[in-house]
């Protein structure tokens, strides 16, 4: 004769869910690869924008500082790289192609006391006339 299975109920406590804690929207971090000041002149002449260089420019940073130029690739440039200790080779072609656009939109990129580090670096890779740092 087969046997039946018992079948047995339980009774489930219902799922407990936690609670959702309503969070504090925050603004998004901004990197710190390249701080951006605009310095206004008198008269006719453009806005002249200043870009601040870390003293360690890897390509981490790419992103963040390739944002900075594009916010101010259409004037006059100030690159104060005065701090610069450490600069990858990406970072270099990209502040020169940052270099020769500014340069054909017919404006110019000022150096401000460029590192010893910065300009060897461009020396060794050949950029340093073009970029107008030598």
């Amino acid at each position: 004769m087969p046997t039946r299975n018992k079948t047995v109920t339980t009774t489930n406590k219902p799922v407990e869910r936690k609670k959702k804690v309503a969070r504090k929207k925050t603004a998004p971090r901004r990197s710190a690869a390249a701080k951006t000041s605009a310095k206004s002149t008198a008269g006719k002449q453009p806005c002249v924008q200043t870009l601040t260089l870390d003293s360690v420019a890897v390509i981490n940073n790419a992103k963040a500082l390739h944002d900075e130029f594009c916010k101010v690739s259409d004037t006059d440039v100030n690159i104060d790289a005065s701090a610069v200790e450490m600069i990858d080779t990406a970072i270099l072609q990209l502040l020169y192609a940052f270099v020769v656009k500014v340069n054909s939109s017919n404006h110019k990129v000022n150096w401000i006391n460029p590192s010893d580090e910065l300009v060897y670096r461009a020396t060794l890779l050949g950029l340093s006339q073009n970029m107008g740092i030598a």
